[in-house]
């Protein structure tokens, strides 16, 4: 007897096949669903990762908004002081004078810099002629209140120092600050704005 001819032997193959074939498809979806669910979790954690990234970036920069606009205001505030100084050792006052009238450099904002996490991401430029302005003009007015310096070459220094830093420090702190609040802005993010200077 043939035995390909045989009914019972046909069916028994075509089911090992189909158990086979269904094996195989099983363990393929498995690996597929496996996979996918890798895939899946890794975007999401990229996804997550670039968003925690981003908020940080924006939280930062506008930390270091208020802290320039602070600076601002606090070392405006300053220089009008040393302008009004200035202008009275043009006249040349007795000791007394210049002592009762010895102005005070504030320093909170430009002291609590040194606290916060994003001073240094301010532009060094700035610091750092901040830090010569208050150190010179300190000097000035130490060495003219002691007569180490005459008061006229004091009060032409000091107005100098005053001249530069309202003339070119501030202006580009005030813009610095500016371009912070645009690029906060263009992402969605509103903060109050910086206070203009009507005297300029």
């Amino acid at each position: 007897m043939d035995k390909g001819n045989n009914p019972k032997i046909t069916t028994a193959f075509k089911t090992v096949d189909n158990k086979e074939l269904k094996s195989t498809g099983f363990w393929l979806n498995q690996l597929f669903l496996v996979f996918s669910t890798i895939f899946g979790v890794y975007l999401a954690a990229q996804s997550g990762l670039e968003q925690a990234l981003k908020f940080d970036s924006f939280s930062k920069m506008e930390d270091n908004y208020y802290l320039r606009t602070s600076l601002y205001d606090e070392v405006k505030d300053n220089a009008e002081h040393l302008k009004e100084f200035a202008i009275l050792l043009a006249k040349s006052p007795p000791k007394s004078e210049l002592e009762y009238n010895k102005p005070t450099i504030e320093k909170y904002i430009w002291q609590t810099m040194q606290y916060s996490p994003t001073t240094l991401e301010t532009p060094s430029e700035f610091l750092t002629e901040i830090r010569r302005f208050y150190s010179k003009s300190q000097f000035i007015i130490d060495a003219a209140i002691s007569r180490k310096m005459s008061a006229k070459h004091a009060s032409d220094q000091l107005s100098e120092a005053v001249e530069i830093i309202n003339n070119k420090t501030l202006p580009n702190l005030k813009s610095s600050a500016l371009k912070l609040k645009s690029e906060l802005s263009k992402n969605g993010i509103q903060i109050s704005s910086l206070k203009e200077n009507e005297q300029q």
